[in-house]
């Protein structure tokens, strides 16, 4: 008898709570009973029709879940497991794979998105996506290790010194990754520039020395205070005025790092002379490659935890509020929790 599961599916159109068909296990795979599944912007963005997605699919890329059932070939699992996946599958195969560049992959699906993924009782995915984690990990927190992931590449290549002065712009989820990632590092100062005012208050409560809201008379003290602007500044804000005050206040000779997501229609205006004479570097930080594990890492290890992020859950019949919820920033983190 074939085997049904509930499952939030796009369509194309429309987020629509179905039963849908289980199908069987492949020899790489392993089947999961979905414990927590994190409502990520990139979820809300496909279904107001404004990102990439392979429809019909199930969503949701950010899951935990215990493994039940493994193929013929998986030796790494066994029943029982409790996981973290990484839902970034890349080929292996095209030249970015081969220099080492999985985030590049010309071929690469990522489960919620081209493939099945976590807005389901179940889920089937490749053993290797799978990250074993303590039995005793929260799950509700355990959905965090993938955005985790993505803000530790971004903070990689933010390559901070000794020293340096860390200018974070964005105090949502990822901005608070970043902060506490940031936390862990040599910085001497870490500055936050955040719109809202109980944002700001939170960033302050886990570790910001300074929070600032986005006006020009902020603009002007962070100058000051800097000395001539940041050596880092972490754009996680995803819109362009964010941008343009990040390449201001940086400081001659410092790096800026695009991590959030603006809308791919919007331009920004830049002097290359600007670039040259100020001998500024400015790079951009893309999905998760190769830090997955540093993010399970950290968190086993109690060095980055979650406990202090206001986390808002709600069953999977409630999905369309939680993403109202997400939409409208009611918390800093929403989640689906399927247990």
């Amino acid at each position: 008898m074939e085997k049904l599961m509930r499952a939030a599916v796009y369509d194309g159109t429309n987020l629509n709570l179905t039963d849908k068909p289980l199908r069987a296990v492949a020899a790489d795979e392993v089947l999961l009973k979905i414990a927590v599944c994190g409502v990520c912007g990139t979820d809300i963005k496909i279904v107001a029709g404004q990102s990439y997605v392979t429809p019909p699919v199930v969503l949701g890329h950010e899951y935990c879940g215990y493994v039940i059932e493994t193929g013929t070939q998986v030796t790494s699992l066994e029943p029982g497991d409790f996981v973290a996946i990484d839902p970034n599958i890349s080929c292996g195969q095209c030249q970015y794979c081969r220099r080492g560049q999985v985030n590049l992959c010309e071929n690469l699906q990522a489960l919620g998105v081209d493939i099945d993924g976590g807005f389901a009782e179940y889920c089937i995915a490749p053993a290797k996506q799978c990250f074993r984690l303590p039995e005793n990990t929260d799950p509700v927190q355990a959905a965090l290790l993938e955005p985790l992931s993505c803000a530790i590449y971004g903070f990689q290549k933010a390559a901070i010194k000794p020293g340096d002065s860390v200018l974070i712009f964005g105090g949502g989820l990822i901005g608070i990754l970043m902060l506490k990632l940031a936390r862990l590092s040599p910085a001497r100062q870490i500055i936050v520039v955040e719109p809202d005012a109980q944002r700001r208050k939170i960033c302050l409560k886990l570790g910001a020395d300074l929070a600032f809201s986005a006006d020009e008379k902020s603009e002007s003290e962070i100058f000051k205070i800097t000395q001539g602007g940041a050596e880092v500044v972490i754009e996680c804000a995803g819109v362009l005025p964010a941008v343009e005050q990040a390449l201001r206040l940086v400081k001659n000779g410092g790096r800026v790092v695009i991590f959030g997501v603006s809308p791919s229609e919007q331009k920004l205006p830049v002097a290359p002379y600007e670039i040259y004479r100020r001998d500024i570097s400015i790079t951009g930080s893309f999905l998760n490659p190769f830090t997955f594990k540093t993010a399970v890492d950290l968190f086993s290890a109690g060095r980055i935890d979650f406990d202090d992020i206001e986390i808002n859950s709600f069953r999977l019949s409630g999905i369309m509020d939680a993403f109202e919820n997400q939409r409208q920033h009611k918390s800093l983190k929403t989640v689906i929790d399927l247990r």
